[in-house]
């Protein structure tokens, strides 16, 4: 500690040589343009202020001149001033110091009348007269606009304007591109971006090309989803969704096999506590074969199925909606229903997930999830053949739409 402290102050008295070393040559140089520094005093020398005045100059007396206005007469030959008699102006009064009347002949005002002496009834095309309302509306009076054309009364349906037989005005909230964003935002990024945490952490062991080719897999599918959005009510809009139903069915295969797993687990789980209670000396505490499926995969799971469960079940209750809407083509009704079957297969298998965490629920798990898939896949393989085949299927969808319309009405009527 002594050497070291010994060291800085060494260095420090070395960088101080240093600086003087630096500023000396700086003085020498400097001294001769300094004067008397020995110490001599400075006076200030005895310096007189001049007397600064201005000259006696006399100021000029300035004098406006003295001009004569001459007298300006008309030259000869110039129009005489038009006075009036004694200065007066004259007053302009009718004859006889009264204004005169101005009223038509015989002192009557000519009426307009009709040809015919009466007053033509004014009514509109049509031939109904538009009904006034109180403010409050308790005065009854006819159905206003009724008979007049382009005028529609207020709850009757505007004809069409839609090619499809749908009305322009009235697209249901589902069809939007707000609601599709949406959709888009939540179910497919941050849906997407968990299943495929959940997907890395189940295989375990995971290298970086499966990690990176997962993730390639997760952007394709976000910017096929984002085309097909773009490319709506377009040809082009069949190639789209074709490939995104494709990769759906993958999405459910995997939605099967997770809750076979996870039955399978809790049936062995339950089958190694009952070893484990008759048979503790072994100490069996699990059983051979068991697949094991990590809590937080589970999790993950359950969350994607819990952000898609809403957005599939609005999907459902729109298309079905759209289905038995009358203001839609009967093309586009089977189509909605088509789709409506497949959105009812999506909250099934989004249920079973959901069902498969909890106690006891793994069978009715099994069922959601199997009944689920059946519907999106027969729903899917419906909609492409039909499109496939020009319409072939149009009217066995028709029959099949209109039967479960009529038995959902019937249900209706008893309960009402």
């Amino acid at each position: 500690m002594r050497s070291r402290g010994r060291r800085s102050w060494l260095a420090g008295i070395f960088a101080l040589l240093i600086l003087l070393m630096n500023v000396f040559p700086v003085v020498v140089l400097a001294q001769p343009y300094v004067p008397s520094l020995g110490g001599g005093t400075y006076q200030a020398p005895q310096l007189q202020a001049p007397d600064l005045q201005a000259p006696q100059r006399e100021t000029p007396q300035l004098e406006v001149p003295q001009w004569d206005v001459p007298d300006l007469e008309p030259p000869p030959g110039s129009p005489p001033v038009l006075q009036t008699p004694h200065g007066d102006t004259p007053h302009l009064q009718p004859p006889a110091g009264s204004l005169p009347g101005l009223q038509a002949p015989r002192g009557t005002v000519p009426a307009w009348e009709s040809p015919a002496g009466r007053v033509p009834a004014l009514r509109p095309p049509g031939g109904s007269v538009p009904g006034l309302q109180a403010p409050d509306g308790s005065s009854p009076s006819p159905t206003p606009g009724a008979g007049v054309p382009g005028v529609h009364p207020p709850g009757s349906n505007p004809p069409s304007l839609n090619p499809n037989g749908g009305s322009a005005d009235s697209e249901p909230f589902g069809e939007t591109l707000t609601y599709k964003m949406m959709e888009l935002s939540f179910k497919d990024v941050i849906g997407g971006t968990l299943s495929y945490s959940a997907g890395l952490l189940e295989g375990g062991t995971v290298t970086a090309r499966q990690g990176g080719a997962g993730y390639a897999n997760f952007l394709f599918q976000l910017g096929l989803k984002g085309i097909d959005i773009g490319l709506q009510d377009t040809p082009y809009g069949n190639l789209t969704g074709l490939a995104l139903d494709g990769l759906g069915a993958k999405g459910a295969y995997d939605s099967y096999k997770f809750i076979v797993q996870r039955n399978t687990t809790s049936m062995l789980g339950g089958i190694s506590a009952q070893r484990s209670i008759s048979n503790s000396v072994q100490g069996v505490t699990g059983a051979a074969g068991a697949v094991r499926v990590p809590g937080i995969v589970t999790g993950l799971n359950v969350g994607v199925a819990a952000i898609s469960l809403p957005f599939d079940m609005y999907n459902t209750v729109s298309q079905f909606r759209q289905a038995y809407d009358s203001r839609l083509g009967e093309d586009k009704q089977n189509e909605k229903f088509v789709d409506g079957i497949g959105s009812l297969g999506s909250t099934f298998m989004d249920a079973g997930i959901i069902a498969s965490v909890i106690p006891g629920g793994q069978p009715i798990a099994v069922a959601l999830v199997v009944t689920g898939g059946v519907l999106w896949a027969g729903s899917r393989l419906v909609k492409w053949s039909n499109k496939a085949s020009g319409g072939a299927l149009s009217k066995g969808i028709s029959s099949v739409r209109k039967g479960i319309g009529k038995a959902i009405g019937w249900m209706k009527s008893i309960f009402s």
